[in-house]
């Protein structure tokens, strides 16, 4: 009887290393091309999600809200960047969650290194002065806290209205830079 469990056991253990030896050698060396190739197609985001709500924050105190219907990330590009296709709305909020700046746009692109927001189309900014500020195309530096454009500019004040081509300022639009002003026109606003 224990002639028999150690023929069984050493029959089953010839067998096994038999067929770990056949699996080895059936292996190939891995093609990295050829596994990337599974993945997605070149040129196409890995990332694609929808109705996305994202909170930026920083000790618990919530600085950012970005709502957008679809966001696309190409993380494999040279130079890495998400994609707003449909547009965005991005909120900045004070220490207390006071709404200070909110920016939309029909199209937008954030380029993840150099932390740089591109906003195309029907991009309007408002202040919590109230004041709007109006292009075709915006870029907002998030390291420098600049906002600017080489194309024309409409801000709207309570009291009157700034216009030109080339524009500067912080992200809450307190002091601004005409490059080519256009004129002010002053409004009357009853109250």
């Amino acid at each position: 009887m224990l002639r028999n469990r150690f023929t069984n056991t050493y029959h089953t253990t010839t067998v096994f290393i038999a067929l770990f030896a056949l699996f080895l050698s059936s292996c190939q060396k891995n093609d990295i091309k050829q596994i990337a190739s599974f993945s997605h197609p070149p040129g196409a985001p890995e990332i694609v999600a929808e109705n996305l709500e994202i909170l930026y924050s920083d000790s618990a105190i919530v600085q950012f809200q970005l709502n957008c219907p679809i966001l696309k990330v190409y993380s494999d590009e040279k130079e890495p960047f998400q994609e707003y296709p449909e547009g965005f709305k991005m909120q900045q909020f004070d220490k207390t969650g006071k709404v200070t700046t909110s920016i939309k746009a029909d199209y937008g692109k954030h380029y993840e290194n150099k932390n740089l927001w591109e906003a195309k189309q029907n991009v309007v900014v408002v202040t919590l002065a109230g004041d709007t500020l109006m292009s075709e195309l915006l870029y907002w530096d998030e390291k420098k806290d600049l906002l600017y454009s080489d194309q024309f500019v409409k801000l709207i004040k309570k009291d009157k209205i700034l216009t030109g081509v080339g524009f500067e300022s912080s992200l809450k639009v307190e002091k601004w830079i005409f490059y080519q002003p256009r004129g002010p026109i002053t409004i009357e606003v009853e109250e």
